[in-house]
C-alpha cells in the first residue's frame, strides 16, 4: 500500500509511529500532493493538517506492507480529526495514488498556515517541538 506522509508518520520526524511505520517501508520516494498544510499546537508539541485547497504539500510516499490491523492502528492514531483518502501524488518521475490522512472539520484558531508545504521543514527552522505522543 503506498501511504503519502508529510508529518508525524515520516520516518525524519523520528517519533514512535514514524518507526512503526518504517519497520513496515519498502520503499520512500519525494512526492507532493495538491492542498494546503497547516501546524496545529498540541501540549505535546505541533501536528500538521493537509486539507484540499491550492498549493503543493511536500512529503514522501512510502510504499508499505501493512496489514489491516497496522492500517487500523495507524487510522486510531491520527484520530477522528482526520479521514484516510486516496490522493494524487506527484514524484520526481510520476504520478501517483496513495493514502493520506485529510483534516476534517475547522482548524483551532491557533493553527498556523505553512506556506511552502513543508510541515517538517517549518519545525525546525522555527525550534518547533513535534508532537512526541
Amino acid at each position: 500500500m503506498k501511504l503519502f506522509l508529510y508529518g508525524t508518520l515520516m520516518g525524519e520526524a523520528d517519533t514512535a509511529m514514524s518507526r512503526f511505520v518504517r519497520e513496515r517501508t519498502l520503499s520512500v520516494e519525494t512526492a507532493t500532493v495538491p492542498g494546503v498544510i497547516y501546524a496545529v499546537p498540541s501540549p505535546s508539541g505541533w501536528y500538521p493538517a493537509l486539507l484540499r485547497g491550492p498549493g503543493r504539500v511536500r512529503g514522501v510516499v512510502a510504499d508499505c506492507t501493512l496489514e489491516r490491523r497496522d492500517l487500523m492502528r495507524l487510522d486510531r492514531y491520527e484520530g477522528t480529526e482526520y479521514r484516510r483518502k486516496a490522493m494524487r501524488a506527484r514524484t520526481a518521475d510520476a504520478t501517483l495514488v496513495a493514502q493520506a490522512w485529510i483534516w476534517r472539520g475547522p482548524l483551532p484558531a491557533a493553527a498556523v498556515a505553512i506556506p511552502d508545504g513543508d510541515f517538517l521543514r517549518w519545525l525546525e527552522s522555527g525550534g518547533h517541538q513535534i508532537l512526541t505522543s
